[in-house]
């Protein structure tokens, strides 16, 4: 480690240090190359910008970049000497970098990557896995995912257990995967929910700011602090002209302010997506109060499936028995827990891991389930198209 090498990196050539962790940068490397195979994989199968956005990938390389400062930069051997420099690196690693790579819908492109019988045979394997899925479910839970974070930062800032972390090469690598890993557990939960997004959202928002009180609260005490919490760092930081206790404050307000701004800036943008879902949704509900003020009628709701109707799809959809093994909303005994709850069905990326989620698509899994996915659990309905459009256009207007 640097941080025991006898020189410092402010009497060297700071651009010269990169790649200081060689596996790093590997598996960062690894990673992208998996990314953009599957992402071509989805665009030359399913045509440009299907499968997945060319915006996903962008915001996936954005994440990527991030990681690439705070891993394999410079930035990672200054933060082996300055404890301000480590906690640069902390911030990018659990708040600047989680929002683009979760947005990137990384786990939709890795499977395009893989070849399509081992596609199928892995997503239907983990669906039978309950080991698997439960854990899953459990760590994605928006309440849990936000504790995990939490017990990430303030654990690894605990005295004995960032020393050891500095010492070990390994146990650091584990630091920094674990608050990368649960800031990306607590962005999942917010960005691909198991129910409505909207309402995901303004948990999200309530989630990302108690993260940052209580990561805020943290670098107060780091801060204002009058004694040196890690004296492992305390030798480098006269080479960069700070006393220790001095570096230590800077690094307590990085985590303090800086990752305070950051997490409001995420609150905003996750404001405005929400607004803005919620007034594309309002001409709707103002023709629907209309078209039940004026007539005191039944309710009825526009189709975004060609040829069908919302109201025959709530009753093919009792009437076919989807709720024996899905939850769905709106529709009488459907509580299922074979399948996944069919909630926010619209906004998800891929059906059964094969298909682009459009409405031709979903007609066409509903039609024919084993012909996308052979030995899927799916049963074949024996519906016919008009009312697999029926059933669509229901299932679209789930949120």
């Amino acid at each position: 480690m640097l941080i025991h090498a006898g020189s410092h990196l402010a009497d060297a050539s700071l651009w010269t240090h990169w790649i200081s962790e060689p596996g790093s940068a590997i598996s960062i490397v690894a990673i992208s190359t998996l990314y953009a195979r599957g992402a071509l994989a989805a665009w030359r199968h399913c045509g440009s910008d299907r499968g997945i956005r060319r915006s996903q990938a962008a915001l996936f390389g954005t994440g990527i970049g991030v990681l690439l400062i705070a891993l394999v930069s410079p930035v990672d051997a200054v933060a082996e000497e300055l404890f301000s420099a480590h906690m640069t690196q902390h911030v990018l690693l659990a708040v600047v970098a989680p929002p683009f790579l979760v947005a990137g819908a990384p786990v939709t492109a890795m499977l395009w990557a893989l070849p399509r019988s081992t596609r199928r045979a892995l997503t239907a394997g983990v669906r039978r896995q309950r080991w698997l899925t439960a854990p899953w479910r459990l760590a994605t839970t928006p309440a849990i995912a936000c504790l995990l974070l939490a017990v990430a930062l303030w654990s690894w800032h605990a005295p004995q257990l960032y020393t050891l972390a500095l010492r070990n090469s390994a146990v650091h690598a584990l630091e920094h995967l674990s608050f990368l890993g649960t800031a990306c557990l607590l962005w999942w939960s917010i960005l691909f929910p198991r129910r409505s997004r909207s309402s995901a959202y303004g948990l999200g928002i309530l989630l990302l700011f108690i993260t940052m009180m209580q990561s805020g609260a943290l670098g107060a005490l780091i801060a204002l602090s009058g004694r040196v919490w890690y004296p492992i760092q305390e030798s480098a930081a006269a080479a960069w002209g700070l006393t220790p206790l001095e570096d230590q404050q800077v690094a307590g307000l990085i985590m303090w302010v800086v990752a305070g701004l950051l997490y409001l800036v995420e609150m905003s943008v996750l404001f405005i997506i929400w607004m803005n879902r919620a007034e594309r949704r309002m001409p709707a509900y103002a023709a629907a109060a209309g078209v039940i003020a004026i007539f005191g009628c039944s309710r009825t709701e526009a189709s975004v499936v060609a040829g069908g109707s919302v109201e025959r799809g709530r009753h093919a959809i009792a009437a076919t028995g989807c709720g024996t093994c899905h939850t769905i909303d709106g529709v009488v005994n459907a509580n299922g827990k074979v399948g996944p709850p069919l909630n926010g069905i619209a906004e998800r990326s891929m059906i059964a891991g094969e298909l682009p989620n459009t409405p031709d698509n979903m007609v066409r899994w509903i039609l024919d389930p084993p012909a996308v996915e052979p030995g899927t659990a799916m049963p074949n309905l024996n519906v016919s198209e008009a009312s697999a459009r029926d059933i669509v256009a229901y299932l679209y207007t789930l949120h």
